[in-house]
């Protein structure tokens, strides 16, 4: 199965949306697909900020239950891809008919689209990384998802699709035309397993190396003063699950210098996991920052012991331009009352060394939305039951 997520929807034939504000199968995918989305905009943060978030909604008309059997985002569908550098990702989401009314509130046309910095439910949802069940996944490096024999990504009927793309002006400020492929047959007529998605994070604490660690010279080296630049540059909501992460992960207790023992790891324990079912693959994401990153499952252990403890994938060379999913050499049984446990660490010094960065203010670095903040993700792919 796919990687970095995958689900979706179809389409008939391609729909161009000017913002003008701009893999797992069980037969062979078609050769053309079922239905494109074209999305031609040019980067417009919000004032004081570096990257936008900007989602659209889509109908593709589902009059049944589809599968979608393979996806692909191109960044950039221009000759020799000028622009690519300006996605940071892309996300296709799927909105089950129950939602179909609060999406289309924040777009009723479906042709100019909104902010959705938090949440594809709009900037005032808390809903943050399970507000919508993921179809698929894009980052920097990653190619097309084609489904293993008997599996699929299922779209109910009725159901539209919202394509999220997170633009970084720090890489360019140009219109970017980029395109999501997507190929569907009907449930009806497969034999196809439906492949699902569960996010595990973790709440990244960096605080300001020397020598830009001098509070009264560079502000935003203090937390607070931070996490308001935040809020200020990607919304309320946004900073709100920023410190609603570092809660659940760190009781709120984190490094105040850089030589701290936690300044330059996150790390977090998900669970307990309420059903049984089977782990697929591990997609990574984290930022510039970002140095190794690793998945553990815990056999009925909320604190993780070592001896408890089954190492499921390690990155020790995480690389931001290359991001891909990675499959399981065997497929992982989840019992009722296991836990995940996420790491990632980090080289807070990258960044004055990255021209995209270099010339930013020095900062307390946090989970956020932006190029320049940090993120520790794991996304699982998986199927209900075991050994399916």
């Amino acid at each position: 199965m796919s990687f970095a997520t995958s689900r979706y929807l179809r389409l008939t034939g391609a729909v161009a949306l000017l913002f003008g504000l701009g893999t797992p199968l069980a037969t062979r995918a078609a050769s053309t697909p079922t239905g494109s989305i074209v999305v031609a905009h040019a980067p417009t943060p919000p004032a004081g900020a570096t990257d936008e978030y900007r989602c659209i909604w889509y109908d593709p008309h589902f009059a049944a239950n589809q599968m979608i059997t393979k996806t692909e985002f191109r960044g950039d569908i221009a000759p020799r891809q000028p622009n690519i550098r300006e996605l940071h990702h892309a996300i296709a989401y799927v909105v089950q008919p129950t939602l179909v009314a609060q999406i289309k509130a924040l777009d009723p046309t479906g042709t100019k689209g909104w902010s959705c910095f938090a949440s594809p439910l709009g900037p005032t949802s808390m809903g943050g990384l399970a507000a919508l069940p993921w179809l698929a996944g894009w980052s920097p490096g990653h190619g097309a998802d084609t489904q293993e024999d008997g599996y699929g990504v299922l779209v109910p009927a009725n159901s539209l699709i919202v394509l999220q793309i997170h633009y970084n002006s720090l890489a360019g400020k140009k219109k970017v035309t980029s395109a999501f492929d997507y190929y569907a047959e009907p449930q009806s007529t497969s034999n196809r397993t439906p492949i699902r998605n569960f996010q595990v994070a973790a709440a990244p604490n960096l605080p300001c190396v020397a020598p830009y660690n001098d509070v009264k010279k560079y502000p935003l080296c203090d937390y607070n003063k931070s996490m308001a630049d935040l809020a200020k540059r990607t919304g309320t909501a946004a900073a709100q699950f920023t410190r609603l992460l570092d809660f659940v992960c760190n009781s709120g207790v984190r490094p105040t210098k850089a030589t701290d023992a936690t300044a330059r790891s996150a790390q977090c324990i998900a669970g307990p996991q309420a059903s049984t079912w089977t782990l697929h693959s591990i997609t990574p994401h984290m930022h510039m920052l970002g140095k190794t990153f690793s998945m553990a499952i815990c056999r009925q252990d909320r604190t993780c012991a070592t001896a408890n403890q089954e190492t499921l994938k390690v990155v020790p060379n995480y690389n931001f331009d290359n991001q891909f999913g990675y499959r399981l050499s065997s497929p992982v049984v989840v019992q009722p009352g296991d836990y995940f446990k996420i790491n990632c660490t980090y080289d807070p010094t990258l960044r004055k060394l990255n021209p995209q960065t270099k010339n930013l203010p020095p900062r307390y670095i946090t989970w956020g939305d932006g190029s320049s903040d940090e993120m520790c993700l794991g996304t699982l792919q998986y199927t209900l039951g075991a050994g399916t």
